[in-house]
């Protein structure tokens, strides 16, 4: 859009960059003003950058397109929107709608990644545990960085809980700091394992079942068939886990919130 802004004229080439939208105010050469340019020709013009790298550009990507009676797929889009949004509320309270956009990327990529880990031939990062470790220990780090901005000194009362006896301060402090620091490992290997745990239980029955095929056996077809039921466990299995994962963080986030 364009038009003329006589209210707040900016000098040229000077712009303002918030999100997706750029605003920037034109002071355009006139021959009958002999280059100078009165208040009242400022041009003031906005465009919209699309940048789906980001959190925000990708939620507005999503979102192009919404009618007023919902397809189905559109359905599913407020669905897991309102779903990862009651999460955020639940675990972090008010200020949950900040994190709603790294909740719901964090949700819906390890999902995927969950999902696509069933698939033959394919390796997700999920499914190796040093990537979700190292996944973990980066999201523990960014929350522990964040409470010590906020808090600063007051942080370290995370390690003392309040009303304890001072005597008992040697014995607890280190206690709590090792469970502190330990999300960041458990965290991943949570996911890690319970995924791999899955595969290889998968990965034994097809085996055993190919096997019974080559020699003759009339077991073999029943025990590939087989396989059927528990792909579809796994496929919730995967979905579970997302939600355990990104629930544990949205919970770690509120912890340094209220320095519980």
């Amino acid at each position: 859009s364009s038009g003329i802004n006589a209210e707040w004229p900016l000098r040229p080439g000077l712009s303002r960059t918030a999100g997706r939208i750029t605003t920037t105010s034109v002071a355009p050469t006139l021959a009958c003003f002999n280059g100078a340019v009165p208040r009242a020709a400022q041009l003031h013009t906005t465009r919209t950058i699309r940048d789906e790298t980001t959190s925000e550009g990708a939620l507005m990507a999503a979102a192009e397109g919404m009618r007023v009676i919902p397809t189905r797929s559109q359905s599913a889009k407020e669905m897991l929107y309102l779903f990862v949004q009651d999460l955020c509320k639940q675990n972090i309270g008010e200020e949950g709608y900040k994190y709603f956009p790294f909740a719901l990327g964090l949700f819906t990529t390890i999902g995927a990644c969950n999902v696509l880990n069933l698939l033959p031939y394919v390796e997700m990062p999920t499914q190796i545990i040093g990537c979700t470790v190292a996944m973990s220990a980066t999201i523990i780090g960014g929350v522990t960085i964040k409470c010590i901005q906020k808090h600063k000194l007051d942080f370290f009362s995370f390690f003392f809980p309040a009303g304890a006896p001072l005597g008992l301060a040697p014995l607890l402090v280190p206690v709590e700091m090792i469970s502190f620091f330990s999300r960041a490992i458990s965290l991943g290997v949570r996911l890690g394992a319970n995924l791999t745990a899955g595969h290889m239980i998968m990965h034994i029955i097809a085996d055993f079942g190919a096997q019974l095929t080559a020699s003759g056996s009339v077991l073999g077809p029943v025990t590939c068939l087989a396989l059927l039921p528990i792909t579809v466990l796994e496929m919730a299995v995967a979905m579970i886990q997302a939600y355990v994962f990104s629930m544990l963080t949205t919970m770690y986030i509120r912890d340094t919130i209220e320095l519980h």
